[in-house]
Protein backbone atom coordinates (compact mmCIF):
# COMPACT_ATOMS: atom_id res chain seq x y z
CA UNK A 1 0.00 0.00 0.00
CA UNK A 2 2.55 2.43 0.78
CA UNK A 3 3.78 2.18 -2.72
CA UNK A 4 0.51 3.33 -3.88
CA UNK A 5 1.23 6.45 -2.10
CA UNK A 6 -0.50 5.69 1.29
CA UNK A 7 1.93 7.36 3.71
CA UNK A 8 0.80 4.88 6.41
CA UNK A 9 -1.24 1.91 7.65
CA UNK A 10 -2.65 0.18 10.55
CA UNK A 11 -4.04 -3.76 11.02
CA UNK A 12 -6.84 -5.54 12.32
CA UNK A 13 -7.70 -5.39 15.08
CA UNK A 14 -7.41 -2.02 15.69
CA UNK A 15 -6.05 -1.03 19.31
CA UNK A 16 -7.43 2.93 19.75
CA UNK A 17 -3.96 4.11 21.51
CA UNK A 18 -2.08 3.04 18.18
CA UNK A 19 -4.92 4.31 15.90
CA UNK A 20 -4.44 7.75 17.38
CA UNK A 21 -1.08 8.14 17.43
CA UNK A 22 -0.94 6.97 13.41
CA UNK A 23 -3.45 9.66 12.78
CA UNK A 24 -1.62 12.32 14.87
CA UNK A 25 1.71 11.52 12.56
CA UNK A 26 -0.73 11.48 9.38
CA UNK A 27 -2.12 15.42 10.27
CA UNK A 28 1.60 16.59 11.12
CA UNK A 29 3.03 15.18 8.17
CA UNK A 30 0.57 16.48 5.52
CA UNK A 31 0.85 19.68 7.20
CA UNK A 32 4.54 19.99 6.96
CA UNK A 33 3.91 19.08 3.42
CA UNK A 34 1.49 21.54 2.91
CA UNK A 35 3.66 24.44 4.73
CA UNK A 36 6.45 23.33 2.00
CA UNK A 37 4.34 24.21 -0.82
CA UNK A 38 3.05 27.46 0.43
CA UNK A 39 6.20 28.37 1.40
CA UNK A 40 7.69 27.25 -2.50
CA UNK A 41 4.90 29.05 -4.26
CA UNK A 42 5.69 32.19 -1.90
CA UNK A 43 9.29 32.30 -2.65
CA UNK A 44 9.92 31.02 -6.51
CA UNK A 45 8.43 32.19 -9.66
CA UNK A 46 5.19 29.87 -10.92
CA UNK A 47 6.18 29.69 -14.32
CA UNK A 48 10.30 29.80 -14.51
CA UNK A 49 10.78 28.19 -10.86
CA UNK A 50 13.55 30.92 -10.24
CA UNK A 51 13.48 32.86 -7.13
CA UNK A 52 10.89 35.91 -6.75
CA UNK A 53 11.96 39.13 -6.55
CA UNK A 54 11.76 38.97 -2.51
CA UNK A 55 13.30 35.63 -2.26
CA UNK A 56 15.73 36.41 -4.65
CA UNK A 57 17.31 39.53 -2.59
CA UNK A 58 16.67 37.56 0.79
CA UNK A 59 19.45 34.61 -0.53
CA UNK A 60 21.48 37.61 -2.29
CA UNK A 61 21.59 39.41 1.02
CA UNK A 62 22.16 35.83 2.91
CA UNK A 63 24.94 35.11 0.16
CA UNK A 64 26.92 37.77 0.39
CA UNK A 65 26.97 37.83 4.54
CA UNK A 66 28.36 34.13 4.15
CA UNK A 67 30.84 35.45 1.86
CA UNK A 68 32.16 38.91 3.03
CA UNK A 69 35.90 37.91 1.84
CA UNK A 70 34.96 37.41 -1.61
CA UNK A 71 33.35 39.96 -4.11
CA UNK A 72 30.16 39.27 -5.94
CA UNK A 73 28.55 40.88 -9.09
CA UNK A 74 24.96 41.48 -9.73
CA UNK A 75 23.88 40.68 -12.81
CA UNK A 76 20.83 42.25 -14.29
CA UNK A 77 19.27 41.49 -17.78
CA UNK A 78 15.88 41.81 -19.94
CA UNK A 79 14.63 41.37 -23.50
CA UNK A 80 14.67 44.51 -25.69
CA UNK A 81 10.67 45.04 -26.99
CA UNK A 82 9.53 41.93 -25.39
CA UNK A 83 6.28 42.83 -25.41
CA UNK A 84 6.13 43.23 -28.91
CA UNK A 85 7.65 39.76 -29.31
CA UNK A 86 5.03 38.53 -26.75
CA UNK A 87 2.22 40.16 -29.03
CA UNK A 88 3.71 38.55 -32.10
CA UNK A 89 4.05 35.10 -30.95
CA UNK A 90 1.41 35.01 -28.41
CA UNK A 91 1.42 34.40 -24.35
CA UNK A 92 1.90 30.65 -24.55
CA UNK A 93 5.27 30.53 -26.76
CA UNK A 94 6.05 34.39 -24.55
CA UNK A 95 5.89 31.81 -21.69
CA UNK A 96 7.97 28.96 -23.32
CA UNK A 97 10.40 31.48 -24.71
CA UNK A 98 11.03 32.59 -20.36
CA UNK A 99 11.48 29.26 -19.58
CA UNK A 100 13.91 28.78 -22.28
CA UNK A 101 16.04 31.78 -20.69
CA UNK A 102 15.22 30.48 -17.31
CA UNK A 103 17.11 26.98 -18.47
CA UNK A 104 20.05 28.82 -19.45
CA UNK A 105 20.24 30.69 -16.21
CA UNK A 106 20.07 27.48 -14.33
CA UNK A 107 22.97 26.14 -16.15
CA UNK A 108 25.42 28.79 -15.56
CA UNK A 109 24.05 28.91 -11.68
CA UNK A 110 25.22 24.91 -11.70
CA UNK A 111 28.96 26.21 -13.00
CA UNK A 112 29.15 29.02 -11.44
CA UNK A 113 29.23 28.83 -7.37
CA UNK A 114 28.08 30.15 -4.88
CA UNK A 115 25.25 32.24 -6.79
CA UNK A 116 21.25 33.17 -6.52
CA UNK A 117 18.83 33.69 -9.58
CA UNK A 118 16.06 35.04 -9.96
CA UNK A 119 13.56 35.85 -12.05
CA UNK A 120 12.15 39.94 -10.96
CA UNK A 121 9.21 40.64 -13.16
CA UNK A 122 8.01 39.93 -16.75
CA UNK A 123 11.40 39.26 -18.90
CA UNK A 124 13.90 40.80 -15.95
CA UNK A 125 16.31 37.93 -14.29
CA UNK A 126 18.77 38.73 -12.08
CA UNK A 127 21.81 36.46 -11.01
CA UNK A 128 24.42 37.45 -8.07
CA UNK A 129 27.91 35.25 -9.09
CA UNK A 130 31.24 35.90 -7.81
CA UNK A 131 32.94 38.91 -9.86
CA UNK A 132 35.28 37.51 -12.65
CA UNK A 133 34.82 39.83 -15.70
CA UNK A 134 36.02 37.79 -18.55
CA UNK A 135 33.60 35.05 -17.07
CA UNK A 136 30.51 37.29 -16.91
CA UNK A 137 31.55 38.39 -20.65
CA UNK A 138 31.56 34.90 -21.75
CA UNK A 139 28.47 34.11 -20.22
CA UNK A 140 27.03 37.33 -21.77
CA UNK A 141 28.30 36.60 -24.83
CA UNK A 142 27.00 32.69 -24.62
CA UNK A 143 23.76 34.34 -24.19
CA UNK A 144 23.10 36.63 -26.87
CA UNK A 145 24.42 33.50 -29.40
CA UNK A 146 22.18 31.47 -27.79
CA UNK A 147 18.90 34.30 -27.84
CA UNK A 148 19.92 35.35 -31.73
CA UNK A 149 19.52 31.25 -32.24
CA UNK A 150 16.07 30.94 -30.58
CA UNK A 151 14.04 32.51 -33.45
CA UNK A 152 16.04 33.86 -36.55
CA UNK A 153 12.53 35.51 -37.88
CA UNK A 154 12.96 37.84 -34.84
CA UNK A 155 15.78 40.11 -33.44
CA UNK A 156 16.00 39.03 -29.89
CA UNK A 157 18.45 41.89 -28.05
CA UNK A 158 18.89 41.09 -24.65
CA UNK A 159 20.50 44.22 -22.16
CA UNK A 160 23.09 43.19 -19.36
CA UNK A 161 23.51 45.56 -16.67
CA UNK A 162 26.41 44.57 -14.19
CA UNK A 163 26.92 45.70 -10.56
CA UNK A 164 30.36 44.92 -9.02
CA UNK A 165 29.72 44.92 -5.43
CA UNK A 166 32.17 46.37 -3.42
CA UNK A 167 30.33 47.50 -0.49
CA UNK A 168 28.41 44.85 1.34
CA UNK A 169 26.28 46.42 3.71
CA UNK A 170 24.32 48.42 0.56
CA UNK A 171 20.92 47.11 0.58
CA UNK A 172 20.01 44.57 -2.26
CA UNK A 173 17.57 47.36 -3.81
CA UNK A 174 20.04 49.99 -4.15
CA UNK A 175 22.23 47.59 -6.21
CA UNK A 176 19.74 46.09 -8.29
CA UNK A 177 18.55 49.58 -8.86
CA UNK A 178 22.09 50.35 -10.42
CA UNK A 179 22.28 47.31 -12.51
CA UNK A 180 19.11 48.57 -14.13
CA UNK A 181 20.43 51.62 -14.61
CA UNK A 182 23.75 50.30 -15.75
CA UNK A 183 21.31 47.78 -18.01
CA UNK A 184 19.65 51.10 -19.90
CA UNK A 185 22.31 52.52 -21.39
CA UNK A 186 22.31 49.42 -23.76
CA UNK A 187 18.83 50.63 -25.01
CA UNK A 188 18.71 51.49 -28.29
CA UNK A 189 22.47 50.79 -28.77
CA UNK A 190 23.66 48.85 -31.61
CA UNK A 191 25.83 45.41 -30.48
CA UNK A 192 25.64 47.18 -26.84
CA UNK A 193 24.56 44.52 -25.09
CA UNK A 194 26.36 44.80 -22.06
CA UNK A 195 27.34 47.83 -19.48
CA UNK A 196 28.84 48.45 -16.23
CA UNK A 197 27.51 50.64 -13.24
CA UNK A 198 29.41 53.91 -13.09
CA UNK A 199 28.74 56.58 -9.89
CA UNK A 200 28.00 59.13 -12.79
CA UNK A 201 24.63 56.52 -13.63
CA UNK A 202 23.45 58.08 -9.83
CA UNK A 203 24.22 61.45 -10.46
CA UNK A 204 22.76 61.71 -13.55
CA UNK A 205 19.41 60.29 -11.69
CA UNK A 206 20.00 62.41 -9.61
CA UNK A 207 19.87 65.38 -11.95
CA UNK A 208 16.99 64.35 -13.86
CA UNK A 209 14.98 64.24 -10.57
CA UNK A 210 15.82 68.13 -9.98
CA UNK A 211 14.86 69.18 -13.84
CA UNK A 212 11.37 67.38 -13.25
CA UNK A 213 10.73 68.65 -9.57
CA UNK A 214 11.10 72.21 -10.93
CA UNK A 215 9.73 71.87 -14.48
CA UNK A 216 6.23 72.82 -14.13
CA UNK A 217 7.14 76.24 -12.33
CA UNK A 218 9.77 76.79 -14.79
CA UNK A 219 7.02 77.00 -17.67
CA UNK A 220 4.87 78.53 -15.45
CA UNK A 221 6.91 81.43 -14.57
CA UNK A 222 8.68 82.02 -17.98
CA UNK A 223 12.35 80.46 -17.53
CA UNK A 224 12.05 79.13 -20.88
CA UNK A 225 13.61 81.82 -23.67
CA UNK A 226 13.76 81.62 -27.35
CA UNK A 227 16.98 81.80 -29.13
CA UNK A 228 17.06 82.23 -32.31
CA UNK A 229 20.07 81.38 -34.36
CA UNK A 230 19.63 82.48 -38.11
CA UNK A 231 20.09 80.81 -41.70
CA UNK A 232 22.05 82.08 -43.96
CA UNK A 233 21.55 81.96 -47.77
CA UNK A 234 24.63 81.01 -49.35
CA UNK A 235 24.25 82.64 -52.86
CA UNK A 236 24.17 85.91 -50.87
CA UNK A 237 25.17 85.26 -47.64
CA UNK A 238 22.46 87.24 -45.69
CA UNK A 239 20.37 85.73 -43.18
CA UNK A 240 16.94 84.19 -44.17
CA UNK A 241 14.66 83.23 -41.56
CA UNK A 242 16.30 81.01 -38.29
CA UNK A 243 15.88 78.24 -35.99
CA UNK A 244 13.82 78.77 -32.75
CA UNK A 245 15.84 77.10 -29.79
CA UNK A 246 15.08 76.78 -26.34
CA UNK A 247 16.59 77.68 -23.05
CA UNK A 248 16.28 77.51 -19.91
CA UNK A 249 17.24 80.75 -17.66
CA UNK A 250 17.17 79.56 -14.08
CA UNK A 251 17.04 81.56 -11.40
CA UNK A 252 19.37 80.34 -9.31
CA UNK A 253 21.64 78.41 -11.73
CA UNK A 254 22.12 80.63 -14.54
CA UNK A 255 21.57 79.46 -18.14
CA UNK A 256 21.18 75.49 -18.60
CA UNK A 257 21.66 74.50 -22.14
CA UNK A 258 18.72 71.85 -23.90
CA UNK A 259 20.94 68.59 -23.97
CA UNK A 260 20.50 68.72 -20.29
CA UNK A 261 16.89 69.16 -20.30
CA UNK A 262 14.87 68.27 -23.23
CA UNK A 263 15.87 64.37 -23.14
CA UNK A 264 14.24 64.37 -19.71
CA UNK A 265 11.06 66.27 -21.06
CA UNK A 266 10.87 63.44 -23.77
CA UNK A 267 11.09 60.95 -21.61
CA UNK A 268 8.39 61.70 -18.85
CA UNK A 269 6.17 63.68 -21.83
CA UNK A 270 6.56 66.98 -20.61
CA UNK A 271 7.80 67.71 -23.84
CA UNK A 272 4.71 68.07 -25.91
CA UNK A 273 3.96 71.45 -23.20
CA UNK A 274 7.34 72.86 -23.54
CA UNK A 275 7.07 72.42 -27.69
CA UNK A 276 3.56 74.50 -27.46
CA UNK A 277 5.52 76.41 -24.92
CA UNK A 278 7.95 77.33 -28.15
CA UNK A 279 5.97 77.50 -30.56
CA UNK A 280 3.26 80.34 -28.70
CA UNK A 281 6.52 82.42 -28.12
CA UNK A 282 7.40 82.62 -31.58
CA UNK A 283 3.86 83.61 -32.99
CA UNK A 284 3.75 86.03 -30.96
CA UNK A 285 7.08 87.53 -31.91
CA UNK A 286 6.09 86.73 -35.55
CA UNK A 287 2.69 89.16 -34.59
CA UNK A 288 4.77 91.44 -33.00
CA UNK A 289 7.13 92.00 -36.15
CA UNK A 290 4.26 92.27 -38.54
CA UNK A 291 2.93 95.08 -36.42
CA UNK A 292 6.06 96.84 -36.59
CA UNK A 293 5.96 96.61 -39.86
CA UNK A 294 9.01 94.67 -40.82
CA UNK A 295 9.21 92.32 -43.40
CA UNK A 296 7.83 88.72 -43.01
CA UNK A 297 9.94 85.87 -42.47
CA UNK A 298 9.75 82.25 -41.61
CA UNK A 299 10.96 81.12 -38.35
CA UNK A 300 10.81 77.28 -37.75
CA UNK A 301 10.37 75.30 -34.47
CA UNK A 302 10.71 71.71 -33.32
CA UNK A 303 7.66 69.18 -33.46
CA UNK A 304 8.76 66.26 -30.77
CA UNK A 305 8.05 62.71 -31.77
CA UNK A 306 5.13 63.18 -28.69
CA UNK A 307 3.44 65.83 -30.51
CA UNK A 308 3.65 63.95 -33.82
CA UNK A 309 1.36 61.04 -32.34
CA UNK A 310 -1.21 63.49 -30.70
CA UNK A 311 -3.73 63.31 -32.92
CA UNK A 312 -5.47 67.32 -32.51
CA UNK A 313 -1.52 68.44 -33.75
CA UNK A 314 -3.03 70.07 -36.94
CA UNK A 315 -5.68 71.60 -34.73
CA UNK A 316 -3.72 72.65 -32.76
CA UNK A 317 -1.32 74.31 -34.35
CA UNK A 318 -4.15 75.88 -37.24
CA UNK A 319 -5.99 77.95 -33.81
CA UNK A 320 -2.55 79.18 -33.11
CA UNK A 321 -1.52 80.72 -35.86
CA UNK A 322 -5.49 81.84 -36.12
CA UNK A 323 -4.85 83.13 -32.81
CA UNK A 324 -2.28 85.60 -33.74
CA UNK A 325 -3.30 86.43 -37.15
CA UNK A 326 0.13 85.05 -39.12
CA UNK A 327 0.52 83.40 -42.12
CA UNK A 328 1.11 79.58 -41.40
CA UNK A 329 3.80 79.47 -43.48
CA UNK A 330 5.66 81.51 -41.41
CA UNK A 331 5.79 78.87 -39.01
CA UNK A 332 7.77 76.00 -40.34
CA UNK A 333 8.01 72.49 -38.64
CA UNK A 334 10.97 70.51 -37.99
CA UNK A 335 10.50 67.48 -37.62
CA UNK A 336 13.45 64.54 -37.33
CA UNK A 337 14.06 62.07 -39.39
CA UNK A 338 13.82 59.44 -36.44
CA UNK A 339 10.25 60.65 -36.11
CA UNK A 340 8.97 59.61 -39.27
CA UNK A 341 10.81 56.16 -39.05
CA UNK A 342 8.84 55.03 -35.79
CA UNK A 343 5.61 55.03 -37.79
CA UNK A 344 5.46 56.27 -41.64
CA UNK A 345 2.04 55.60 -41.83
CA UNK A 346 0.49 58.04 -39.10
CA UNK A 347 3.36 60.46 -40.19
CA UNK A 348 2.40 60.40 -43.64
CA UNK A 349 -0.73 61.46 -42.82
CA UNK A 350 0.03 64.08 -40.61
CA UNK A 351 2.50 66.08 -42.63
CA UNK A 352 0.13 66.22 -45.66
CA UNK A 353 -2.82 67.54 -43.68
CA UNK A 354 0.17 70.25 -42.20
CA UNK A 355 0.45 71.20 -45.70
CA UNK A 356 -2.76 71.48 -46.76
CA UNK A 357 -3.32 74.20 -43.67
CA UNK A 358 -0.24 75.94 -45.10
CA UNK A 359 2.77 74.59 -42.98
CA UNK A 360 6.15 74.39 -44.65
CA UNK A 361 7.92 70.99 -43.40
CA UNK A 362 11.36 70.53 -42.87
CA UNK A 363 12.69 66.93 -42.11
CA UNK A 364 15.87 67.27 -39.44
CA UNK A 365 18.88 65.23 -39.41
CA UNK A 366 18.30 63.71 -42.65
CA UNK A 367 20.91 61.03 -43.06
CA UNK A 368 20.84 60.03 -40.18
CA UNK A 369 18.31 57.02 -40.13
CA UNK A 370 18.88 53.57 -41.75
CA UNK A 371 15.79 54.28 -44.39
CA UNK A 372 16.51 58.01 -45.13
CA UNK A 373 15.83 57.34 -48.95
CA UNK A 374 13.04 55.13 -48.43
CA UNK A 375 11.71 58.26 -46.02
CA UNK A 376 11.74 60.48 -48.48
CA UNK A 377 10.35 58.87 -50.81
CA UNK A 378 7.48 58.52 -48.71
CA UNK A 379 6.46 61.83 -46.74
CA UNK A 380 6.09 64.66 -48.61
CA UNK A 381 8.54 67.48 -46.91
CA UNK A 382 9.40 70.56 -47.87
CA UNK A 383 13.26 70.97 -46.71
CA UNK A 384 16.01 69.18 -45.75
CA UNK A 385 18.32 69.77 -43.47
CA UNK A 386 21.12 67.52 -42.67
CA UNK A 387 23.89 67.82 -40.24
CA UNK A 388 27.45 68.38 -42.23
CA UNK A 389 29.03 66.32 -39.17
CA UNK A 390 26.79 63.62 -39.70
CA UNK A 391 29.65 62.17 -41.98
CA UNK A 392 32.32 62.41 -39.20
CA UNK A 393 33.16 59.18 -38.56
CA UNK A 394 33.83 57.85 -42.28
CA UNK A 395 37.90 58.42 -42.67
CA UNK A 396 37.82 58.76 -46.26
CA UNK A 397 36.89 62.43 -45.85
CA UNK A 398 36.93 62.50 -50.22
CA UNK A 399 33.90 59.84 -49.66
CA UNK A 400 32.22 61.53 -47.24
CA UNK A 401 32.23 64.69 -49.78
CA UNK A 402 30.65 62.93 -52.58
CA UNK A 403 28.07 61.56 -50.42
CA UNK A 404 26.74 64.80 -49.39
CA UNK A 405 27.51 66.19 -52.81
CA UNK A 406 25.20 63.42 -54.08
CA UNK A 407 22.71 64.45 -51.14
CA UNK A 408 22.83 67.87 -52.55
CA UNK A 409 22.13 66.80 -56.41
CA UNK A 410 19.52 64.45 -55.06
CA UNK A 411 17.54 67.46 -53.59
CA UNK A 412 18.06 69.14 -56.50
CA UNK A 413 16.48 66.79 -59.07
CA UNK A 414 13.71 66.71 -56.42
CA UNK A 415 13.47 70.49 -56.13
CA UNK A 416 14.24 70.36 -52.26
CA UNK A 417 15.97 73.11 -50.74
CA UNK A 418 19.22 71.71 -48.43
CA UNK A 419 19.50 73.74 -45.43
CA UNK A 420 22.98 72.20 -43.99
CA UNK A 421 23.78 72.80 -40.15
CA UNK A 422 27.10 72.70 -37.75
CA UNK A 423 28.78 74.63 -40.63
CA UNK A 424 31.86 76.43 -38.86
CA UNK A 425 34.45 76.60 -40.97
CA UNK A 426 35.58 78.52 -44.23
CA UNK A 427 36.38 75.54 -46.08
CA UNK A 428 33.00 73.79 -45.31
CA UNK A 429 31.67 77.01 -47.06
CA UNK A 430 33.38 77.08 -49.94
CA UNK A 431 32.59 73.00 -50.45
CA UNK A 432 29.03 73.71 -50.13
CA UNK A 433 29.13 76.77 -52.46
CA UNK A 434 30.28 74.33 -55.10
CA UNK A 435 28.23 71.70 -54.94
CA UNK A 436 24.80 73.68 -54.99
CA UNK A 437 23.84 73.99 -51.55
CA UNK A 438 21.30 76.30 -50.79
CA UNK A 439 21.33 77.52 -47.21
CA UNK A 440 23.94 76.57 -44.42
CA UNK A 441 22.87 77.16 -40.51
CA UNK A 442 26.37 77.09 -38.22
CA UNK A 443 28.94 79.14 -36.03
CA UNK A 444 30.30 80.32 -38.91
CA UNK A 445 27.81 82.81 -39.67
CA UNK A 446 26.19 83.26 -36.29
CA UNK A 447 25.55 81.10 -33.07
CA UNK A 448 21.82 80.88 -31.57
CA UNK A 449 21.36 84.43 -29.95
CA UNK A 450 18.35 86.10 -27.72
CA UNK A 451 15.53 87.87 -29.61
CA UNK A 452 16.73 91.17 -29.20
CA UNK A 453 20.26 90.46 -30.55
CA UNK A 454 18.74 88.78 -33.59
CA UNK A 455 15.95 91.64 -33.92
CA UNK A 456 19.55 93.86 -34.55
CA UNK A 457 21.16 91.65 -36.78
CA UNK A 458 18.19 91.22 -39.24
CA UNK A 459 16.88 94.96 -39.48
CA UNK A 460 17.13 96.72 -42.41
CA UNK A 461 18.16 93.81 -43.89
CA UNK A 462 16.58 92.20 -47.05
CA UNK A 463 16.12 88.60 -46.50
CA UNK A 464 15.28 86.81 -49.63
CA UNK A 465 15.20 82.88 -49.99
CA UNK A 466 17.91 80.76 -52.94
CA UNK A 467 16.16 81.56 -56.25
CA UNK A 468 16.73 78.39 -58.56
CA UNK A 469 18.63 78.75 -61.11
CA UNK A 470 17.52 75.34 -62.51
CA UNK A 471 16.88 75.73 -66.58
CA UNK A 472 14.37 72.66 -68.02
CA UNK A 473 13.94 71.32 -64.51
CA UNK A 474 10.93 69.58 -64.75
CA UNK A 475 11.42 68.17 -68.88
CA UNK A 476 15.10 67.10 -67.84
CA UNK A 477 13.86 64.62 -64.69
CA UNK A 478 11.01 63.47 -67.15
CA UNK A 479 13.19 62.50 -69.77
CA UNK A 480 16.02 61.34 -67.15
CA UNK A 481 14.22 59.34 -63.92
CA UNK A 482 10.77 58.49 -65.71
CA UNK A 483 10.28 54.39 -66.25
CA UNK A 484 7.63 55.40 -68.33
CA UNK A 485 7.51 53.00 -71.44
CA UNK A 486 6.81 55.46 -74.02
CA UNK A 487 9.87 57.68 -72.72
CA UNK A 488 12.24 54.65 -72.81
CA UNK A 489 10.76 53.44 -76.11
CA UNK A 490 11.36 56.52 -77.72
CA UNK A 491 15.65 56.58 -75.79
CA UNK A 492 16.13 53.38 -77.32
CA UNK A 493 14.88 53.46 -80.30
CA UNK A 494 17.58 56.41 -81.12
CA UNK A 495 19.71 53.98 -83.52
CA UNK A 496 23.06 55.53 -82.39
CA UNK A 497 24.59 55.96 -79.33
CA UNK A 498 23.12 58.40 -76.72
CA UNK A 499 23.89 59.67 -73.27
CA UNK A 500 22.87 62.45 -71.03
CA UNK A 501 25.72 64.27 -68.97
CA UNK A 502 25.77 65.95 -65.94
CA UNK A 503 28.52 68.43 -66.12
CA UNK A 504 30.11 70.21 -62.48
CA UNK A 505 33.15 71.90 -62.23
CA UNK A 506 35.79 69.43 -64.61
CA UNK A 507 33.98 66.68 -63.43
CA UNK A 508 31.75 64.89 -65.87
CA UNK A 509 29.24 61.83 -65.66
CA UNK A 510 26.90 59.78 -67.56
CA UNK A 511 23.22 59.72 -65.84
CA UNK A 512 21.46 58.05 -68.56
CA UNK A 513 22.55 55.96 -71.93
CA UNK A 514 20.29 54.32 -74.19
CA UNK A 515 20.82 50.75 -75.57
CA UNK A 516 23.10 51.39 -78.72
CA UNK A 517 25.24 53.48 -75.90
CA UNK A 518 26.05 49.92 -73.77
CA UNK A 519 26.18 48.08 -77.28
CA UNK A 520 28.90 50.32 -78.39
CA UNK A 521 30.81 51.63 -75.54
CA UNK A 522 29.76 48.64 -73.23
CA UNK A 523 27.90 48.87 -70.13
CA UNK A 524 28.38 52.18 -68.09
CA UNK A 525 31.64 52.82 -70.79
CA UNK A 526 32.50 55.50 -72.96
CA UNK A 527 33.42 58.72 -71.68
CA UNK A 528 33.83 58.12 -67.85
CA UNK A 529 33.81 55.05 -65.44
CA UNK A 530 33.16 57.16 -62.25
CA UNK A 531 33.32 60.25 -60.45
CA UNK A 532 35.24 63.11 -60.92
CA UNK A 533 36.26 63.22 -64.79
CA UNK A 534 37.68 59.38 -64.37
CA UNK A 535 37.90 59.14 -68.13
CA UNK A 536 38.09 55.48 -69.49
CA UNK A 537 41.77 53.76 -70.72
CA UNK A 538 40.54 53.07 -74.13
CA UNK A 539 40.92 56.80 -74.83
CA UNK A 540 44.07 59.00 -74.56
CA UNK A 541 44.99 61.41 -72.20
CA UNK A 542 45.18 63.99 -75.27
CA UNK A 543 41.57 62.93 -76.36
CA UNK A 544 40.24 63.11 -73.08
CA UNK A 545 41.32 66.83 -72.71
CA UNK A 546 39.33 67.50 -76.07
CA UNK A 547 36.27 65.90 -75.18
CA UNK A 548 36.57 67.67 -71.75
CA UNK A 549 37.10 71.17 -73.21
CA UNK A 550 34.17 70.88 -75.69
CA UNK A 551 31.63 69.65 -72.98
CA UNK A 552 32.96 72.59 -70.51
CA UNK A 553 32.39 74.92 -74.41
CA UNK A 554 28.95 73.49 -74.52
CA UNK A 555 28.12 74.50 -70.56
CA UNK A 556 29.46 77.76 -70.39
CA UNK A 557 27.72 79.11 -73.73
CA UNK A 558 24.42 76.66 -73.50
CA UNK A 559 24.97 75.89 -76.84
CA UNK A 560 25.67 72.78 -79.05
CA UNK A 561 29.46 71.85 -80.80
CA UNK A 562 30.69 68.95 -82.28
CA UNK A 563 34.17 67.28 -81.65
CA UNK A 564 36.07 64.23 -82.79
CA UNK A 565 38.18 62.28 -80.40
CA UNK A 566 40.01 58.48 -81.37
CA UNK A 567 39.13 55.43 -79.39
CA UNK A 568 40.73 52.30 -78.70
CA UNK A 569 37.62 49.24 -79.37
CA UNK A 570 37.88 46.11 -77.10
CA UNK A 571 39.40 44.03 -80.45
CA UNK A 572 42.10 46.87 -80.28
CA UNK A 573 41.64 48.35 -83.69
CA UNK A 574 40.98 52.31 -83.61
CA UNK A 575 37.69 54.08 -84.02
CA UNK A 576 37.63 57.64 -84.71
CA UNK A 577 34.35 58.98 -83.00
CA UNK A 578 32.27 62.34 -83.63
CA UNK A 579 30.47 63.45 -80.26
CA UNK A 580 27.65 65.95 -80.95
CA UNK A 581 27.02 67.63 -77.87
CA UNK A 582 23.90 70.04 -76.85
CA UNK A 583 23.51 72.11 -74.07
CA UNK A 584 19.97 70.52 -72.24
CA UNK A 585 19.47 72.63 -68.46
CA UNK A 586 20.92 73.27 -65.59
CA UNK A 587 20.10 72.01 -62.25
CA UNK A 588 21.55 74.32 -59.44
CA UNK A 589 25.12 73.23 -59.47
CA UNK A 590 25.30 71.68 -62.23
CA UNK A 591 24.64 71.27 -66.50
CA UNK A 592 22.96 69.11 -68.18
CA UNK A 593 24.66 67.82 -71.51
CA UNK A 594 22.85 66.01 -74.25
CA UNK A 595 25.21 63.48 -76.39
CA UNK A 596 25.00 61.56 -79.55
CA UNK A 597 27.84 59.90 -80.90
CA UNK A 598 28.80 58.62 -84.53
CA UNK A 599 31.42 56.37 -85.25
CA UNK A 600 33.08 58.06 -88.10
Amino acid sequence: MLNLGAWDFVTKPYIPRILMMRLNNVIVRSQYYMISEVNYVHEHDPLTGLYNRNKFFEETRLLIESNRDQVFALVRFDIDRFHLLNSFWGESEGDRFLKFIAGYIQRVGKEVQPCTMGRISADVFCLCVPFDEAGITEYVDNACNILEAYNKNYLIEPSFGIYVIRDHDLDIQTMYERATLAAKECKGKYMVTMYYYKPELSEKIEREQEIVNEMQTALDENQFVVYYQPKYNLRNELPYGAEALIRWKHPTKGMIMPGAFIPVFEKNGFIGKVDYYMWDKVCQWLRKRMDEGHESIPVSVNVSRVNMYNPNLVSILEDLVKKYDIPPELLNLEITESAYMDSPGVMEKTVMELQEKGFMILMDDFGSGYSSLNTLKNIPVDVLKIDINFMSGVENQRRSECILASIIRMAGWLELPVVMEGVETAEQVDFLKSIGCGYVQGFYYARPMPQNEYEDLINGVRQTPVESISENHREMSRALWSTDGTINLLFNSIVDPVAIYEYEGNDFKALRVNEKFNECFGYGGALNEGMYGKIGSDISEEDTKIVADAIKEVADSKGEKYCIYNRIAQDGKLHKIKMYMKYWGKNEASSIIFCMFYDV
